[in-house]
């Protein structure tokens, strides 16, 4: 099957969505809704279909395409099939991924002025590099003004730059194709088959972001909490609602975690016992899990939980798009002006100040 991305995942999921509700055919609804998708989506959509018409199952249809569609997304299919939610469960994925692609937006328009004040600082730092500053050693040798450490340190650094200013265009550039490069990867944590390039072009996009790695945390326990809420109040077993919880964030490091706790389960360990030890988890899940009156009560303290982590991702993104813009306009305007103050006003401070010298 051919690769979708997750713009065109979530397109196809309204369509999954509308025609299970209607009661539409699968096979006849996505063959009416590929008429009008994406070229990707079309295609998937068409293959989808066509296995459908064979006779397998939705999650059997889509297994071919395993390797192009996130992890997470698998997972929440077999999770949403199992307990007779699919509706719910997609309406689910899609919610998130549009609220992470609103917000991707959001961080890009952020990103536009502080990218063309960048632009602006570099053509104007070659000017004063290669032009200005060489006709301002001149005039210091022609007065014989002399060199203070300061303006031996300016010095040393407009001949730093002037080899290396190649430097700047290629970190710039490479922030930008990283951005594209991860266009539909944002707040995702390194899915199961997520090639390595994919995870450093997300890392560079989106590394620098502040609370980054915080937030896909939280984003990641909420929704681990969530998902095993739903499992359990359909009956599920624990340890089987463990593993499929967390294969439905895509992280790793939770889905081990998650099989190791589902193990110590299913040898006769309790809850409380298996997930004290856990060195992944945060101290806040133990604290909810460990004491011994909540046992009865699972369904709600995982929905309890899921609550909370949704709301601290709640607050810390409406943060993020607070303090990004007016800290990029403080760090890379006030920057700037800086430099240039520096760079550029220094040499004729210090010419100035010869020729008002009455030695002179």
């Amino acid at each position: 099957m051919p690769e979708i991305s997750i713009a065109n995942l979530v397109d196809l999921n309204d369509e999954l969505i509308a025609m299970i509700r209607a009661g539409i055919p699968l096979d006849q609804g996505l063959r009416n809704a590929a008429k009008h998708l994406n070229k990707d989506s079309k295609r998937f959509t068409e293959q989808l279909a066509l296995r459908i018409e064979e006779g397998f199952s939705l999650e059997e249809a889509i297994e071919p395409g395993a390797n192009d569609l996130p992890h997470s997304y698998i997972s929440l299919l077999k999770s949403a099939i199992r307990m007779g939610k699919l509706p719910e469960a997609l309406s689910a994925y899609t919610a998130f991924a549009r609220s992470r692609m609103e917000l991707r937006q959001e961080i890009s328009i952020a990103l536009i002025y502080p990218g063309i004040v960048l632009v602006m600082a570099f053509f104007l730092s070659l000017f004063a590099c290669f032009i200005i500053f060489p006709e301002l050693l001149e005039i210091h040798k022609m007065f014989e003004v002399p060199n203070t450490r300061l303006m031996d340190l300016v010095a040393k650094f407009f001949y730093f730059y002037q080899g290396w200013f190649l430097i700047v265009p290629v970190i710039f550039l490479s922030l930008i194709i990283s951005w594209k490069a991860s266009r539909f990867s944002f707040l995702l944590t390194r899915e199961k088959n997520t090639s390595f390039y994919k995870g450093v072009f997300t890392t560079v996009a989106y590394g620098w972001i502040p609370g980054y790695q915080k937030l896909i945390s939280e984003m990641n326990f909420s929704t681990f909490t969530k998902m095993i809420s739903i499992l359990l109040s359909y009956h599920v077993p624990l340890h089987e609602a463990l593993v499929l919880a967390a294969g439905s964030t895509g992280n790793s490091k939770l889905i081990s975690e998650s099989e190791l706790l589902s193990k110590k389960l299913k040898s006769g360990s309790s809850l409380p016992d298996g997930i004290q030890n856990s060195e992944y988890f945060p101290s806040y899940i133990k604290k909810m899990l460990i004491k011994d009156a909540h046992q009865n009560h699972l369904v709600r303290i995982f929905s309890e939980i899921s609550r909370v982590y949704q709301s601290r991702v709640s607050n810390r993104i409406d943060w993020v798009k607070r303090i990004l813009p007016i800290s990029l306009l403080v760090i890379v305007a006030g920057g700037i002006t800086a430099s240039y103050a520096i760079i550029v006003f220094l040499p004729f401070i210090e010419l100035l100040k010869m020729l008002g010298s009455p030695t002179l």
